[in-house]
């Protein structure tokens, strides 16, 4: 949370640029705080050299030292700190106000040399990224991150009210507001309009993070030079734990990059109009949970679907409960997934269900029934987002045994578009009860037997392939020149085999700078499906000679042989080994691909 600084930022005609009169290069300090939720500062797991890693607290011994992370991080590059899947994960919406702010500074003040891992460190360090909040399409932070009081207890430093408590709701004491966590006195001074609708909004992440940029930039600071570095995060928040904490997540997301995940929407509204991550217990939320979903309609005999836990490393301990927190975790070895398939005018499984078993016991006794969101992602074997989606379930203890309740239902057209091959993880996060609870433990477990082309998204389409290549594009794991040049590569149709072979090549040619290795997987796994559309069956030629018109009747002519089976396409689970019965229907799947597309793919994979 910064200080109040002498930089002033004037948005005309939505550009911003920064005037700054003569001062030292380091800015009066801000006040000492804790995060958001009131606890320790997150950090992730640190390797030291010669051991195979470890989990780092703030301010801990662990390698690296403080020194070699601001050094790495000024460098922009990884090494002393490797992001688990999880930890990588970033709001979409979120991400790209931290990428517009960097680009905004690097058109204004190209030498502070800032880079989106920073604001990423902040943001994760101070909010978690808005864990827990719903983000709308115009940044607004639901409902407003607001930090603890500022009044000297605790190892807080004291700030008396500067806003009469129009931002963070105390007329005492001053609270760090927002995403970013700038406290009143320091937005009044250096607040800022990220997304030009003419207001400054702490609790705008468009907002809030192009302020945060033009703090960091401000008194003509290199942020390549890892002096600066740490100075400039020293000032946001005088601690050597947060600095060792911001350094170590910027390390992290440079090294190992960030996945775009979902924005959060609003949870489902509560009786009076109110949605609390938890209701009061004088108002309960109805005890009822949703139906588990209906069995699929299968339409074949698919293979048989597993699901095998998968132990986290570094694993979150499940805090201990209390009446304001409760402890909600699922249990072990309770998850099950089966397709879903909710349209029958769609060819192919609308969605993967997860089901369930929620733990009761972190509830008190004769608690009142808690509303639990649970974050769920889905990710393929090589650690690629496919995708995310939130489910609110109501825990109840009082219903004795606990039932299967659905936790998830994962949308079965990105789950085909992405074509992965192999066992694809998901893992699911209750979200704590309130700000200032912790973070319950998540569950990740692999799911095998699954075949994307029988999802409804195997089927794809050139503006299918040329919308994921603009969504890359905004996400930066294309760069815009790259970007224009596939983009002219990608045809209105589809006139045969081979029509996709120029836009593959370039795709093939790009560089790990140019094209990420998650765009290339995906972009180049569309692209081989068009490349080799199924080729359509002849019907058969009716027999000429006529039917006898006289005599008794003929036996039946013998059915045809079955053809043989198709080979499975690249990127899709093995098939069943089992055949269906001649009366069970026969799912009707897009014709999968020969193994083309997994040879290519192997020769465009290329490694970081």
């Amino acid at each position: 949370m910064p200080a109040a600084t002498t930089a002033l930022l004037f948005l005309i005609n939505g550009s911003t640029t920064i005037s700054q009169a003569d001062s030292p290069a380091v800015p009066p300090p801000g006040p000492v705080r804790l995060p958001a939720d009131g606890g320790a500062f997150p950090m992730p797991p640190l390797a030291s050299p010669g051991s195979g890693g470890g989990s780092g607290r703030a301010g801990g011994t662990t390698a690296p030292s403080t020194q070699s992370l601001a050094t790495a991080a000024a460098a922009g590059v990884g090494g002393a700190v490797t992001l688990t899947v999880g930890d990588k994960g970033i709001p979409e919406r979120i991400l790209a106000a931290y990428r517009r702010a960097t680009e905004r500074m690097a058109a204004g003040r190209p030498n502070c040399h800032l880079t989106w891992p920073l604001l990423a460190g902040i943001g994760k360090v101070e909010s978690r990224h808005g864990a827990g909040h719903a983000i709308s399409p115009a940044g607004a932070v639901t409902p407003s991150i607001i930090g603890l009081p500022l009044d000297g207890v605790g190892g807080r430093a004291r700030v008396t009210d500067t806003d009469n408590g129009r931002w963070d709701g105390d007329t005492v004491f001053d609270r760090a507001v927002g995403p970013m966590q700038f406290i009143p006195s320091s937005w009044a001074s250096a607040g800022s309009d990220g997304n030009g609708d003419g207001q400054r909004d702490p609790n705008n992440i468009d907002d809030a993070a192009l302020a945060a940029a033009g703090y960091l930039c401000a008194y003509n600071r290199n942020l390549s030079d890892p002096a600066q570095l740490r100075t400039v995060i020293l000032a946001y928040n005088p601690s050597d734990d947060y600095v060792r904490a911001v350094l170590a997540w910027m390390t992290g997301y440079a090294g190992s990059g960030a996945t775009p995940l979902p924005t959060p929407t609003p949870p489902p509204a509560h009786p009076g109009g109110s949605a609390p991550a938890a209701p009061a217990p004088s108002s309960p939320a109805p005890p009822t949970s949703p139906a588990p979903p209906a069995a699929p309609t299968p339409a074949g005999t698919p293979a048989a679907i597993t699901v095998t836990p998968r132990p986290e490393v570094d694993a979150t301990p499940a805090p201990a409960p209390s009446a304001s927190c409760p402890t909600i975790t699922i249990v072990a070895d309770s998850p099950a997934a089966a397709p879903a398939d909710l349209d029958p005018a769609v060819t192919g499984y609308d969605a993967l269900d997860i089901t369930g078993v929620l733990s009761t016991a972190g509830i008190p006794a004769g608690g009142a029934p808690v509303s639990v969101p649970i974050d769920a992602t889905l990710f393929d074997s090589r650690g690629y987002l496919i995708t995310s989606t939130r489910t609110v379930v109501i825990a109840d203890a009082r219903a004795g045994t606990p039932a299967r309740r659905q936790l998830a239902r994962f949308s079965g057209h990105d789950i085909g578009e992405a074509g992965a091959a192999g066992a694809l993880t998901a893992r699911l996060t209750p979200e704590p009860a309130s700000i200032g609870c912790a973070a319950q433990p998540a569950t990740a477990f692999d799911i095998t037997g699954l075949n994307a082309a029988d999802f409804a998204g195997w089927s794809t389409s050139p503006a299918s392939l040329r919308d994921r290549l603009a969504h890359y594009n905004r996400l930066g794991q294309i760069d815009a020149p790259t970007t224009d040049a596939l983009d002219a590569l990608i045809p209105g149709a589809v006139t045969g085999p081979g029509t996709l072979t120029p836009f593959l090549d370039r795709l093939a040619d790009a560089t790990p700078v140019e094209v990420s290795d998650e765009a290339r997987d995906r972009l180049t796994s569309i692209a081989q499906r068009l490349n080799n559309p199924p080729v359509q069956p002849i019907p058969p030629t009716p027999d000429p000679t006529p039917a006898p018109t006289s005599g008794p009747p003929s036996a039946p002519a013998p059915a045809p042989a079955a053809p043989p089976p198709a080979p499975a396409p690249a990127g899709s689970a093995p098939a069943s080994a089992s055949t269906p019965a001649a009366s069970e229907p026969t799912r009707t799947s897009p014709t999968p691909l020969t193994d083309l597309g997994g040879q290519l793919g192997g020769l465009l994979t290329v490694s970081k």
